[in-house]
């Protein structure tokens, strides 16, 4: 949750570290750059089929499970739906409103190629069924327990597939950005779920994976109430962003970032948005500005010139960052990174990834960013500062 490079964050085809540098340009609001949403792009029958057997998911819109919970179905946005079954090729035939059926394996055998999986991996307890991954090296795994099984299927140089079948696995979890998996179930007979977590445009919706991690390991009753847990947190945090905002008015917030000389910032239907406006935030870009600026869509981010984004950012109350800084980030940074912008009587505030885990654990802990969020719209206690901070001035 999804505040990084305003199009790095969300990039699906990036396997993000749990300890990773993103640079994250907001103006009040935290820049989670989400690309859009789309529906499953199957036959209309097909999503009438799907949509009729899906049971046990709340928020998220790229995954769902049969009425029974034998079936976890994985929606892609420009192929048709997916069925996944526990078993071995053989033990069944397709299922009904479905073109393919995947095995998962009975026992299941789990390796992970984003590291964004990770988190959820380990808060269900699942280690024992984890035997692989990738970007090993990048995993904060030394206070996780015994996970010295765990094999290193390689990082930016590409999967090592001989590792991959060394490690026993029977089923690997990826993003389809890319296709980074392309032809390995094939010649590896290991079956590659995509999934799109990344996408999702609740923060809720993210946190949600931690079912399908539950599904895939035995462990769903688990991975339920963990959830259920962290929803109830996130929406007693959102009431009290509602209260203050209507006792104190919304802070208008903006993010954006800048790569290679194009200007970006998430849109007004993402996760950014949702976030500042459960806390009791307004986000500066909906259709009306969109519209009335000629903003250029990217997905589910916009476009816009330096020009543009001046405007934007001025007329905003608060400006943040996603940084990482190793010795730290301050006001004098932020100005420094944009000298033709006046921050002066801006209220900054960032999230450091040298020091938080903000591509990984995050994604379980919604509302604790949220929670950082109203105290630094609205002032007040019970925040941490687990995620996000007040910018402050250099000591």
């Amino acid at each position: 949750m999804d505040f990084p490079t305003m199009a790095a964050f969300n990039k699906p085809g990036m396997c993000r570290p749990l300890i990773s540098s993103g640079l994250w340009c907001m103006a009040c609001a935290t820049v989670l750059v989400s690309p859009g949403c789309t529906a499953p792009q199957g036959g209309v029958e097909e999503e009438a089929a799907v949509e009729s057997t899906s049971h046990g998911v709340r928020y998220a819109r790229h995954f769902s499970f049969s009425a029974d919970f034998d079936t976890l179905w994985t929606h892609n946005a420009d192929v048709p739906a997916m069925a996944w079954v526990h078993g071995n090729p053989g033990a069944g035939s397709a299922l009904e409103g479905a073109r393919t059926t995947g095995f998962v394996g009975d026992p299941v055998r789990l390796a992970t190629w984003s590291t964004t999986h990770v988190p959820h991996v380990m808060a269900i307890g699942a280690e024992d069924t984890w035997c692989a991954s990738g970007y090993v090296d990048r995993l904060a795994l030394d206070a996780q327990g015994d996970v010295g099984h765990v094999r290193n299927l390689g990082g930016d140089g590409g999967l090592d597939e001989e590792m991959l079948l060394v490690s026993g696995a029977t089923v690997l979890t990826s993003y389809p950005f890319g296709d980074p998996m392309q032809g390995v179930q094939a010649r590896t007979g290991v079956m590659v779920i995509p999934l799109r977590e990344y996408e999702e445009q609740h923060p809720l919706g993210r946190a949600e994976y931690i079912k399908v991690f539950g599904w895939l390991t035995g462990r769903l009753e688990q991975a339920n109430a963990i959830f259920e847990g962290i929803a109830a947190r996130y929406d007693s945090v959102g009431r009290i962003g509602r209260d203050k905002a209507e006792a104190l008015g919304r802070p208008t917030v903006f993010t954006g970032s800048e790569q290679g000389g194009t200007w970006t910032a998430p849109g007004g239907e993402g996760l950014v948005a949702r976030l500042v406006e459960d806390a009791g935030g307004h986000y500066a870009i909906d259709d009306s500005l969109e519209s009335a600026m000629a903003l250029v869509r990217d997905g589910g981010n916009v476009l816009m010139d330096m020009e543009q984004f001046a405007l934007i950012a001025d007329a905003s109350d608060c400006w943040g960052k996603v940084v990482y800084a190793p010795e730290g980030w301050f006001r004098e940074d932020a100005q420094n990174a944009m000298p033709w912008l006046d921050m002066e009587g801006k209220l900054l505030f960032h999230c450091n990834t040298a020091e938080v885990d903000y591509f990984g654990q995050a994604s379980l802990e919604p509302d604790r960013m949220l929670q950082d969020l109203v105290a630094i719209f609205h002032g007040g206690s019970g925040a941490d500062g687990a995620y996000f901070l007040k910018t402050p001035p250099r000591p």
